[in-house]
């Protein structure tokens, strides 16, 4: 019996190909941040497999969100620690 469903990571690749005219379009700089994202979306692959969604794309932002998050948690945490040390120097 075959498969009803593509793979995740197949269907990530056909959804990052989608976009190609899209990405074209951008600038270089913005080419480069496109490119992070469905980095980041293949970072969680395993989980966008389990999550089951019947629209993969749905999986793939969720991941994209979650990397943003991190990125900024980490950002604000940075901040914090540098206006910890400036409120204890002399």
């Amino acid at each position: 019996m075959g498969r009803t469903v593509l793979p995740f990571t197949q269907e990530l690749y056909r959804e990052e190909a989608s976009w190609k005219a899209f990405r074209r379009a951008l600038r270089r700089e913005d080419r480069e941040l496109f490119d992070e994202l469905f980095a980041a979306a293949r970072y969680h692959t395993a989980a966008c497999t389990c999550a089951g969604r019947a629209v993969p794309f749905e999986a793939i932002l969720m991941s994209i969100l979650l990397e943003e998050r991190r990125a900024v948690r980490e950002l604000s945490r940075r901040v914090e620690e540098l206006e910890r040390r400036r409120k204890d120097e002399p």
